[in-house]
């Protein structure tokens, strides 16, 4: 199979950002390193679910991929924009935990346990480290 040249010449994100050589400081925090993890935990889950419920696994992988994107966000952002980037983690961690109780009928009951525990100490650790002020959120 042959490629098209332009697919080599295509410019991708991470290479027109210059970081001067370094790794973005969100890269070394421990919520986002977190949140890779459980990004990973969660695409390997649902890749063992992909041929008895593709429906999970699809869900599963959508809602995983938004936590560090969004862990990232809040930790480079302020005010309403990490606000948001919050909320937002937080909904995807919960969609997580949400899909791994609907995996745990499919026989991977053990990996979609540590998973959904894994998610919840995530949210959790989300809430109190990148709220700003006590009861800004829930």
């Amino acid at each position: 199979m042959e490629v098209a040249p332009s697919v080599y010449n295509r410019t991708h994100v991470s290479e027109t950002i210059d970081y001067g050589g370094r790794r973005p400081a969100y890269k070394s925090h421990p919520l986002w390193n977190e949140a890779m993890a459980v990004t990973q935990a969660a695409y390997a889950l649902a890749e063992r679910l992909r041929p008895a419920d593709p429906m999970i696994a699809r869900h599963l992988r959508k809602a995983a991929v938004a936590i560090p994107a969004h862990v990232a966000g809040a930790l480079t952002s302020d005010g309403d924009a990490r606000r948001d980037h919050v909320l937002t983690a937080r909904g995807a961690l919960s969609e997580v935990s949400r899909q791994a109780g609907r995996a745990e009928t499919t026989g991977e009951t053990d990996a979609a346990a540590a998973l959904a525990r894994r998610a919840s100490d995530l949210d959790r650790a989300v809430l109190f480290e990148l709220s700003e002020a006590p009861g800004d959120f829930s």
